[in-house]
């Protein structure tokens, strides 16, 4: 204990008693109140701070949630017209010649010479190949002989009955006999004919099968296969399949544009030339033949094409088809009247993608939602937006 201390009785400075120590005392407690006054007047402050923005946040809250309940829609307008990518129906095919034959041997034989290879032009009734048919030629020598044996009796039994030497049934069956073998003659030298293949008409040889020495069998049955292919290219066609609910738009002479897969910018333009004018009852579709003139040998036969129908709305009007809500009552669209929503039941008619034709429930005026909400209902109150423009390349 320092003599400072032992001087006080142990006690310290505070806590003496005297009119300095009094003094000094006083002016802590000054000190402890001053600070504990601007401590509460912070904290007092703060608070208040506190509740006013948290009051300003109720209102701004309040003022967001009447606002949210406001649905924000974008909405469309019915069209009389459709857009160029719902405009065009887009079917596959596959091009052909417009005469287009597999070409089969008629009798059995072996491939004694071929004429003609892939890639040539022919001319109707060239020659494509001669086969070797020996069966053929030994049945021709046999029925040669037998019709003249044949003729030589009838000429010797036709005199005679001229002298009255011989009944005239002996004479009719010695005419029957010789016209049958005369009849056996030609349809054997008929078949002999067949042994020289020859083209059925103008065009060029797509494919070839045979070679010198193939056997081939008559017919295009069983194992025989097709010796030549000959296709005429210069005009081709292509079959498409229209679907039920857009074949009765599809009209003969319209025109239509054909897009090839290796050029797909490419537009070709081709005519209906045909329909089938009946639904097939397995596919729902009706068949359309297609034609397109093919002078410059540009389009290959075989070639996967796209042919694109322009189709005509009519007089209904064409909507999105994201406008469109699907229910247990059918389908609806949700119209903005007065800034509310209204829904309105609609019967469709053609889809095209995009778009779908409207026959009934809405009006050139009418404002639809686009891609409405399925929990939408009437009355509910909604906030038309403008799509920001597009912006320039």
């Amino acid at each position: 204990m320092t003599e400072e201390r032992h001087a006080h009785q142990g006690l310290p400075e505070f806590h003496l008693h005297g009119p300095d120590n009094d003094l000094n005392r006083r002016g802590v407690l000054r000190k402890v109140k001053i600070t504990t006054f601007v401590l509460l007047a912070l904290m007092g402050l703060g608070l208040g701070k506190t509740l006013f923005v948290r009051a300003s946040n109720a209102e701004v809250l309040a003022a967001r949630a009447v606002e949210n309940t406001k649905l924000h829609v974008l909405v469309a307008k019915p069209s009389t017209t459709l857009s160029n990518a719902s405009a065009r129906l887009a079917l596959p095919g596959t091009l052909l010649g417009i005469n287009e034959a597999q070409i089969y041997a008629r009798v059995n034989g072996y491939v004694q010479k071929w004429f003609k290879d892939i890639g040539e032009s022919v001319n109707k009734g060239d020659t494509l190949a001669i086969l070797d048919i020996p069966e053929i030629n030994k049945q021709v020598e046999e029925a040669t002989a037998n019709f003249q044996l044949a003729k030589t009796a009838y000429e010797r039994w036709k005199r005679l009955r001229a002298e009255d030497a011989v009944s005239q049934q002996e004479l009719d069956e010695k005419t029957a006999l010789f016209k049958q073998t005369e009849a056996v003659l030609k349809r054997l030298r008929d078949q002999q004919n067949f042994g020289t293949i020859v083209a059925p008409f103008d065009g060029t040889i797509t494919r070839r099968n045979v070679n010198m020495g193939d056997l081939v069998n008559s017919g295009n049955v069983g194992t025989p296969q097709s010796l030549f292919t000959l296709a005429h290219t210069d005009k081709l066609h292509v079959y498409i399949y229209v679907p039920q609910d857009r074949a009765s738009l599809v009209r003969v002479g319209d025109e239509v544009d054909i897009y090839l897969a290796n050029a797909p910018e490419k537009v070709v333009k081709g005519r209906i030339a045909r329909t089938s004018g009946a639904i097939d009852t397995n596919s729902r579709t009706m068949q359309v033949d297609v034609e397109v003139s093919n002078t410059d040998k540009a389009l290959l036969p075989g070639s996967y094409v796209e042919v694109a129908l322009k189709i005509a709305p009519g007089n209904n009007l064409i909507i999105p088809t994201n406008t469109l809500i699907f229910g247990s009552g059918g389908p609806y669209v949700a119209r903005v009247v007065d800034g509310k929503i209204e829904k309105r039941k609609v019967s469709v008619g053609i889809d095209y993608g995009l778009q779908v034709e409207v026959k009934s429930g809405v009006s050139a005026d009418d404002s639809l939602i686009v891609n409405p909400l399925d929990s939408i209902t009437d009355g509910q109150a909604v906030v038309v937006q403008t799509p920001p423009a597009p912006k320039r390349p």
